[in-house]
C-alpha cells in the first residue's frame, strides 16, 4: 500500500493551518518531510511533541484509507493531550481522533487491542488496572497472614515487594517490581501465589500485568501481528525513551516490516522505564534525526540542563533568560521552610499578570523513602510532609464512595477540578451499581468506561448523567449525617433501570456502599499545593514528583534535592560540581548514578524562566557555590 507524503508546500500551508508556529528551521522541516521508518533524537522544550501533532494534521489531510489507520503511542498523557488538542482545532485533524485511528498511551493500546481481550476470552471481568489499588489490597491481604505479617515486621522491604506483584512473560510467572520474591519452596512463597491469584479472581490488576496478557495472547494467536499490521501501517511513538526493554520488544512483535515506524524521544530523559535489559534498548537508532535546540528556556537555564545530560550534544537555548538560576541553601531544621521561600522568590520576579500565564511548580525524584540515617532533604515528605498523606490514601480512594462524594481535589486549575469531580463522580455511580450487583457493568472496567458502554449496550444514560452533573456541582453530600443519608434515594431514582428488579429502595439504601464512613473530612485538603503569601500576593506552588511533571512546561520550577535509591547517593551533591563546572561526571557510573542524572535532567529542563535549586547547606561546597556565583546564579542561604 501507499502512505501518504509530505512535501514542501504542505509545509508552507502551515502558515495558515498552524500561524502559532515556525517551521522555517532545518531541523524540524526535516522531521515533517521525513516519510521512511526513522528515529527522531529531540531537546527538551524543542517542540518535539508539537511537530508531531503538525505533522499528523498534515497527514490527516491525504490519508485515503476508511479501515486502516495511523497509530500514536505515547507514555504521557500531557503528550496525549497536546496531540489531540491540536488535531482538534482543524476538521482534517478531528478525524484522527476516530476510528480506525488511535491516539493513546502505550498502556492504553496495550488494554484495548490485547490485554482486555484476552482476559475476556478466559472469563475474566475487570474491576480495575491501578498499581496503587492493588498494592493497597495485595498488603492487606498479606497482613492477615501470620507468616508474611512476622516477615513484614523484620523487613522494610516486604510490603513494597508484596504490593508490587505481577505476572511475566506468555507463561504468566509470577515476579515483583517491588523486589525480589522468596525461593518457590519457602512458606512464603504459596501466598504470595494465592494473593495474586485470588486478586485476578476479583479483577485487580497492575499495569504491568496487562503486557504480560499481551504476550500471551499474541503466542496463543500469531496472526495478530498481521492484522495489527494492516489496521496500522503508519505508527509514531513519542517519548519513545521511556519504553522499557519488555515494552520495546513486545512493540517489535506488534508490528511488522511493513509498518512504517516513526521513534520520537530524548535519551537523556529516560526515567520512567525498566532498568531491566536497558543494555540493549535501541532508541535512538543510527542514522537517527535531531533536534538539538529549545525554544522553551535561554542560554542561563540551557547551561544548567547540557551540565546534568549522560550523553549527546549541549542543549541550545533560543528563549530569553528571563532570570538567573537560583541556588538555594537550607539548614537542616529549615527544611519544612523551602517551598515557603520559593514562593516568596517567585513573587519578588513576577507581576501577577506573568504569573498567569505558566505554572509555578516544585519536583523532587523521590516522593518517600526510608533513609532515616541521612540528613533531611531525603524525599518530597521531608520538604512538604502533606504528601504524605495522600501519598498513604490515594491508591484506596477510588474504593470509598464516601470519600468519591466529599471532595473537589481542588486545583489551580478550575476546568481540571471539575474534571476531576466528574471522574469521581462516574466512580462512585460505578461502585453503587456493582454493590447492587447490576449485570450492566459486568464489564465495566472503570468509571471512564461507564457512561459510553451503556450507552452501546442500547440504555439511556441520560438520568446518570444528570446525576453525576449534580454530583460534581454539589461536593457536600458527604459531609454531613443528615445530608448522606438522602444520597441513597438520589442514586435509587436515577440508577432505577439499571437495578435488579426485585431491590426496593430500602434493600438499596441498606447496601455496604452507603455504610456509615469512619471519617469524612469537611474539606478535602489539597496535599499537593502550597499557598504562599508575600508582600499582600499570593501565588500556589504546585508540588509533585518528577515523573508527575514530565512532560510538563513552568514559568517557575523548583528542583528539590532527593536521596536516590537504590543509588543512595544525593543526586544534587553529586550534580552541582559538574554544573559549575569543578567536576566531570565519572564515565564509569552505574546505571542507578545515571538514574540520578537523568532526573535531574528532566526536572532542570521544565522552566521557561525561573529555575531554583534547593540543598542542604551540609551538602554544597564553599567551593562550589563561587563557582556558580562566576557563572551567574544567584546563591542565597535559609538560616
Amino acid at each position: 500500500m501507499t502512505l501518504p507524503v509530505i512535501l514542501d508546500e504542505d509545509i508552507d500551508a502551515l502558515s495558515v493551518l498552524a500561524a502559532d508556529l515556525d517551521f522555517t528551521d532545518a531541523e524540524r522541516r526535516a522531521v515533517l518531510l521525513e516519510s521512511g521508518t526513522c528515529d527522531v533524537n529531540a531537546a527538551p522544550g524543542s517542540g518535539k511533541t508539537t511537530v508531531l501533532a503538525v505533522k499528523l494534521l498534515l497527514l490527516a489531510r491525504k490519508w485515503p484509507y476508511e479501515r486502516r489507520g495511523i497509530c500514536v503511542l505515547s507514555h504521557t498523557n500531557v503528550a496525549r493531550e497536546e496531540i489531540q488538542r491540536r488535531l482538534a482545532a482543524t476538521t482534517e485533524g478531528s478525524r484522527l481522533l476516530a476510528y480506525p485511528h488511535f491516539i493513546g498511551t502505550i498502556h492504553a493500546f496495550v488494554n484495548q487491542f490485547l490485554g482486555l481481550p484476552f482476559l475476556r476470552s478466559e472469563g475474566i471481568e475487570v474491576d480495575v488496572i491501578d498499581d496503587n489499588v492493588f498494592a493497597n489490597r495485595a498488603i492487606r491481604m498479606a497482613m492477615n497472614e501470620p507468616t508474611l505479617r512476622f516477615l513484614a515486621a523484620k523487613k522494610e522491604s516486604v510490603k513494597p515487594m508484596v504490593g508490587g506483584l505481577v505476572f511475566k512473560g506468555p507463561n504468566l510467572g509470577l515476579v515483583s517490581e517491588g523486589g525480589a520474591l522468596p525461593k518457590p519452596d519457602t512458606k512464603s512463597y504459596p501466598l504470595l501465589r494465592d494473593i495474586k491469584l485470588e486478586l485476578t479472581e476479583k479483577g485487580i490488576f497492575r499495569h504491568a500485568d496487562m503486557f504480560a496478557f499481551a504476550e500471551c495472547l499474541l503466542g496463543k494467536s500469531p496472526i495478530l501481528r498481521e492484522r495489527l499490521s494492516k489496521r496500522f501501517p503508519m505508527v509514531f511513538i513519542d517519548e519513545m525513551q521511556d519504553t522499557s526493554w519488555a515494552q520495546e520488544e513486545l512493540l517489535d512483535r506488534l508490528f511488522d516490516k511493513s509498518v512504517t515506524i516513526q521513534r520520537l524521544g530524548d535519551r537523556n530523559q529516560r526515567i520512567l522505564g525498566s532498568d531491566a535489559g536497558a543494555e540493549k534498548l535501541t532508541f535512538p537508532r543510527a542514522p537517527a534525526l535531531s533536534i538539538g535546540t529549545s525554544k522553551r528556556f535561554g542560554p542561563a537555564i540551557a547551561g544548567v540542563v547540557s551540565g546534568v545530560r549522560v550523553d549527546g550534544p549541549a542543549v541550545v537555548g533560543e528563549g530569553e533568560d528571563a532570570h538567573s538560576p537560583l541556588l538555594l541553601t537550607y539548614a537542616t531544621a529549615r527544611v519544612g521552610e523551602v517551598l515557603m521561600a520559593f514562593g516568596q522568590k517567585v513573587l519578588d520576579r513576577f507581576d501577577d499578570e506573568q504569573l498567569t500565564s505558566g505554572s509555578v511548580k516544585a519536583l523532587c525524584a523521590r516522593k518517600q523513602g526510608d533513609a532515616k540515617k541521612e540528613e533531611p532533604g531525603r524525599t518530597l515528605i521531608d520538604y512538604w510532609p502533606h504528601y504524605e498523606a495522600e501519598a498513604k490514601s490515594s491508591g484506596s480512594r477510588a474504593e470509598r464512595f464516601w470519600a468519591l462524594l466529599a471532595s473537589s481535589r481542588a486545583t489551580a486549575d478550575t476546568a481540571a477540578t471539575l474534571a476531576a469531580r466528574a471522574g469521581d463522580a462516574r466512580r462512585a455511580v460505578l461502585l453503587v451499581l456493582r454493590a447492587a450487583g447490576s449485570q450492566h457493568v459486568s464489564n465495566v472496567r472503570d468509571g471512564p468506561q461507564l457512561l459510553r458502554q451503556l450507552h452501546e449496550a442500547g440504555q439511556d444514560t441520560t438520568p446518570i448523567r444528570l446525576l453525576c452533573r449534580d454530583l460534581v456541582l454539589n461536593n457536600g453530600l458527604a459531609l454531613t449525617k443528615a445530608s448522606r443519608l438522602a444520597v441513597p434515594g438520589l442514586f435509587f431514582e436515577s440508577l432505577k433501570s439499571l437495578l435488579p428488579a426485585e431491590l426496593t429502595l430500602d434493600k438499596f439504601a441498606k447496601l455496604p456502599v452507603f455504610e456509615e464512613p469512619d471519617d469524612v473530612p469537611e474539606v478535602e485538603v489539597n496535599q499537593r499545593v502550597c499557598q504562599v503569601s508575600h508582600g499582600g500576593r499570593q501565588v500556589n506552588v504546585q508540588i509533585g514528583t518528577v515523573a508527575s511533571m514530565k512532560g510538563e512546561t513552568h514559568l517557575a520550577t523548583m528542583v528539590l534535592e532527593s536521596f536516590g535509591w537504590p543509588a543512595r547517593r544525593f543526586d544534587l551533591k553529586e550534580a552541582m560540581p559538574v554544573v559549575a563546572g569543578l567536576a566531570v561526571r565519572d564515565p564509569k557510573m552505574t546505571e542507578n548514578q545515571l538514574a540520578l542524572f537523568r532526573n535531574l535532567y528532566v526536572g532542570m529542563s521544565r522552566p521557561t524562566s525561573f529555575l531554583c535549586v534547593a540543598v542542604n547547606e551540609n551538602r554544597v561546597s564553599d567551593e562550589c557555590k563561587n563557582a556558580l556565583l562566576a557563572q551567574g546564579w544567584v546563591v542565597e542561604h535559609l538560616a
